[in-house]
């Protein structure tokens, strides 16, 4: 992971942990947490929704799109994007969050920030999504790729 990664997420970590806000990173950068050799492009990382509305207001002079209902091909969710040291930082809320499947089927994506797992990643101790279930949601929206990866793990 690229130091400028770490920097954004080391500012991020601190202020959600200094005011008690619990969170788990996902997507690529947990895989790197957990071992994976991605290139990290952005940060993504998970809040409830008792604090989404605190970490907007925490993060208001961060913020390149404010909080709205996000969705693609591949998501609906409540979503926020920062930019900390130019790297993306995608924060979305944890409930009434959607995949679609290949399929076009629309399915939740179950997230338990109670499930998150402390780890270190270059000095930094931070709240990770677990292996498990980020396989199991990288399964979910059918990224083939990413589940190879992280099986070998």
């Amino acid at each position: 992971m690229l130091d400028r990664h770490i920097n954004a997420l080391s500012i991020v970590v601190q202020r959600l942990e200094s005011r008690g806000i619990a969170y788990q990173v996902t997507g690529g950068i947990a895989g790197n947490i957990h071992g994976s050799l991605w290139p990290p492009h952005d940060i993504d990382l998970e809040v409830g929704a008792a604090d989404f509305e605190r970490v907007a207001e925490l993060f208001a002079a961060e913020l390149i799109k404010q909080p709205y209902h996000h969705i693609d091909e591949e998501f609906e969710m409540c979503l926020m994007t920062l930019m900390i040291d130019d790297i993306e930082v995608d924060i979305n809320q944890v409930e009434d969050s959607f995949a679609f499947t290949k399929d076009g089927s629309r399915v939740p994506i179950v997230f338990d920030l109670k499930k998150a797992e402390r780890r270190t990643i270059s000095g930094l101790s931070v709240m990770v999504q677990p292996l498990k279930d980020l396989i199991a949601y990288k399964t979910l929206i059918g990224r083939e790729a990413d589940v190879a990866d992280l099986l070998k793990l």
